[in-house]
């Protein structure tokens, strides 16, 4: 199985800011559900709570979290996790910072959006510099999105 942890980030590598995005971008949501769309994407109980539709759309939903949730499949350790989904090709990991820092050791590729802008308010950043990202992995691509997002595509070394 393929680990593909993906996440959108400013300036300062913030990712979030109360639990929500701190910035709208369309062309990020657009490339987010184009790559996810029928697949397997897993979160955390902060990110799932922060859905505005629960679950996503065209994909299997799961939550990692000690917490039982209801209308949610959900697994409270990342062992059973990964060997529920041991035949699955891949799977996206979309959040947030805690999940992101279970996931990193294992994952196989990224796939980071840019936002050209260091937001006014962010309390949640990325767990992982990305000089140790650069470390660890390749950058394989780079696309601009818009003139104030970059999305690029990395691989394990």
């Amino acid at each position: 199985m393929i680990i593909k942890l993906i996440w959108a980030q400013d300036k300062s590598g913030g990712i979030g800011f109360d639990n929500k995005l701190p910035w709208h971008s369309s062309e990020d949501l657009q490339n987010f559900k184009a790559l996810t769309l029928n697949s397997t994407i897993v979160m955390g109980r902060k990110t799932w709570d922060s859905l505005k539709i629960k679950p996503l759309p065209k994909r299997r939903n799961i939550v990692l979290s000690s917490q039982k949730l209801n209308n949610v499949e959900c697994y409270n350790s990342l062992d059973e996790l990964l060997n529920i989904l041991k035949d699955e090709s891949y799977i996206y990991v979309i959040g947030g910072a805690q999940i992101y820092s279970m996931f990193y050791s294992i994952a196989d590729e990224l796939h980071i959006s840019f936002i050209n802008q260091k937001s006014a308010k962010v309390n949640i950043f990325f767990p992982i510099s990305l000089s140790e990202i650069n470390q660890r992995f390749k950058q394989i691509s780079s696309s601009d999105l818009s003139d104030k997002v970059e999305y690029t595509k990395w691989k394990k070394k």
